[in-house]
């Protein structure tokens, strides 16, 4: 049997959400017409789920298939007779009360993905707070499935710190763990600023707000420099509705959706202090320090390896004795960011070298010199 397109239905039934799936229309559109024929679907589940949303998650993690939903009064059709067919075949339906937001966890894919959050450099404090994310959402699964009635938990997250400090890289990953996790149902990641949010005119930002939270419904939603949603000492009527339409979307879609509020640690905190309806969704926040001249050497080296570039410890000091000049202005520069930076301009210096050579090796082509790594002077010329 193939599960490459089936037709696909979700509806209520009683205080539960029932959902089926046919290998074919004709086969629903038999079942429909015929109900003294036996069943004629391929699979029928039963669960407890709080909304149709979270119906819709755990019948795609069940059947491992994209899912088509079936038009909204052939739906009904269905339910009402499977409401009435007295004759159901019990081997059939699962009615184990699973509950939808937490499917099974695939461990292959999620130690993945920890390891990928492992490997980043530095992050010590940021990894812990993801783990205690991870078990949290393994623990309500074991209780799910136990009967015990787990507490709900908002997921919504507020990240600190300065840039370049690798934010929006572990938002992509977690985006990842959650979807493994069953947590959300893509886990793809959406990456706006406020730009993105508010309108330029009356009537503009709900609709434009709305439409950019509907593109991140199953997974991530990153919002770069909240603060200048609630700009300090004046008032903006248009960022206002688009928080609120922001708040209302985050309650509607609770079940699949994962907001992540990003920005400088004293501006995110008056941000999230000047509206209750942020402070409550947004209860749990993570800093990210800014990285240590001995982490930026290693962020320096990952790049010098994944770029297949070649590194005496020679040039591993003139490195290390430039970041120390700049050590006390890191965070203002962009951590991670200065160093990408600086490695883009050993490529053009050694660039500058080697194009005066005749003939120049394999290994002068792949080799940065304690020479290629910019002075002081040329930094601050870069960043001028």
């Amino acid at each position: 049997m193939s599960w490459s397109s089936p037709v696909f239905s979700v509806c209520p039934l009683g205080n539960s959400w029932l959902w089926a799936a046919w290998s074919s229309p004709q086969d629903a559109y038999d079942f429909l017409k015929k109900p003294d024929k036996d069943l004629a679907m391929d699979c029928l589940f039963h669960a407890e789920a709080s909304s149709k949303e979270a119906a819709i998650k755990t019948a795609k993690n069940l059947l491992g298939a994209d899912l088509k939903e079936l038009d909204s009064q052939f739906a009904a059709a269905v339910c009402q007779e499977l409401a009435q067919k007295s004759k159901i075949d019990s081997n059939k339906i699962d009615s184990n009360n699973i509950d939808s937001n937490e499917p099974e966890i695939v461990i292959d894919d999620l130690n993945e993905c920890l390891n990928k959050l492992q490997a980043l450099t530095g992050l010590s404090a940021v990894k812990s707070t993801v783990q205690e994310l991870v078990n949290i959402a393994k623990v309500a699964q074991m209780k799910a499935k136990t009967g015990i009635k787990a507490p709900a938990i908002t997921r919504h997250l507020v990240f600190t710190g300065n840039p370049g400090t690798g934010k929006t890289t572990v938002a992509r990953i977690l985006g990842e763990i959650y979807k493994n996790l069953g947590v959300l149902s893509e886990g793809h990641f959406i990456e706006v600023d406020r730009s993105d949010l508010v309108g330029e005119y009356l009537g503009h930002t709900a609709p434009k707000t709305t439409k950019v939270v509907e593109s991140a419904l199953g997974g991530i939603l990153f919002i770069d420099e909240a603060y200048s949603l609630v700009p300090e000492g004046r008032q903006d009527i248009f960022a206002q509705e688009a928080i609120n339409t922001l708040l209302k979307m985050m309650e509607d879609h609770r079940d699949d959706l994962v907001v992540i509020v990003a920005g400088y640690k004293g501006e995110m905190s008056r941000f999230i202090n000047s509206n209750p309806g942020l402070k409550s969704r947004f209860s749990r926040s993570i800093h990210f320090a800014d990285y240590s001249p001995s982490e930026l050497t290693e962020i320096f080296k990952l790049n010098c390896e994944q770029h297949d570039y070649l590194i005496s410890d020679q040039t591993l000091e003139a490195f290390n004795h430039l970041i120390n000049q700049f050590e006390h202005q890191i965070g203002e520069l962009g951590n991670g960011r200065f160093v990408r930076n600086v490695f883009d301009r050993c490529i053009a210096i050694q660039c500058n070298r080697l194009a005066v050579l005749s003939k120049p090796s394999t290994e002068d082509l792949k080799t940065f010199l304690p020479d290629d790594i910019p002075t002081n002077e040329q930094i601050v010329e870069s960043l001028l």
